[in-house]
Formats: structure tokens, C-alpha cells, sequence
């Protein structure tokens, strides 16, 4: 069963820097929200590196929860096809939004299993 924590009882987590990018690609993540309920929820790619991601999401998830991501990559990369970047992992931290009408900051620890899909074309 997954524990809902309150900002006021979350231990305070110091995230070493880590090799990785700053990007800004289209995603969608989908996954349990606290009570288990399925959602999917359209957002933007912050950060990402072989371990990890941070992206902002709108819909309640609890640490330990496993998520999956799908991130649109660049038009270059694909030489004139759409690919897509599947790839799961768990909630390691929740950051409270910075801001009025920020969405809370998500960091995930990737799996090292992925698939990149292309479009049928």
C-alpha cells in the first residue's frame, strides 16, 4: 500500500547534481495515483539522465509509485519520423510547486529497460 506524506512531515531530501539535460520535450506519463486509481496526464520533460528524470505534474502520486513515460524526441533524431521514448521508473521525490499555478516537480529513477517507437509512416 502506498503512504501519503504531507509537506510538513516529508523528510528532506538532498539530491546530489548529476550529470544530465535540460530539456523541454512534449511527454505523457501515465500510472496509480495515492488510492490506485489510473491517470494520464500530458506535461513537459524538465531534466533527464540515465538515471533519472524531473518533469512537473498536476495529478496526486505517492513516492514508491511506478510510473511510465512516453517523451515525444526531437524531429532530428528521426530522421523525418516521429519516435517516441517509453520508459518506466519510481517516484524518488515530490517538490512542492514554485510559485502560483506551478505543478509540483516529479523525480523519477529510471529503469534501464526502454523502447523507442516510431510512427507507422
Amino acid at each position: 500500500m502506498l503512504s501519503r506524506i504531507t509537506w510538513e512531515t516529508r523528510p528532506l531530501r538532498h539530491r546530489p547534481a548529476e550529470r544530465g539535460f535540460k530539456l523541454s520535450l512534449p511527454m505523457s506519463v501515465e500510472g496509480p495515483d495515492p488510492e490506485g486509481t489510473f491517470f494520464h496526464e500530458d506535461t513537459m520533460l524538465a531534466f533527464m539522465s540515465h538515471q533519472g528524470a524531473v518533469f512537473p505534474l498536476w495529478s496526486p502520486v505517492a513516492l514508491g509509485s511506478r510510473l511510465k513515460l512516453s517523451i515525444a524526441l526531437p524531429p532530428k533524431l528521426g530522421e523525418g519520423r516521429s519516435l517516441t521514448l517509453v520508459v518506466k521508473g519510481t517516484i524518488l521525490d515530490i517538490d512542492a510547486a514554485e510559485g502560483d499555478g506551478a505543478a509540483p516537480q516529479v523525480a523519477i529513477r529510471l529503469e534501464s529497460r526502454y523502447i523507442i517507437q516510431g510512427d507507422a509512416a
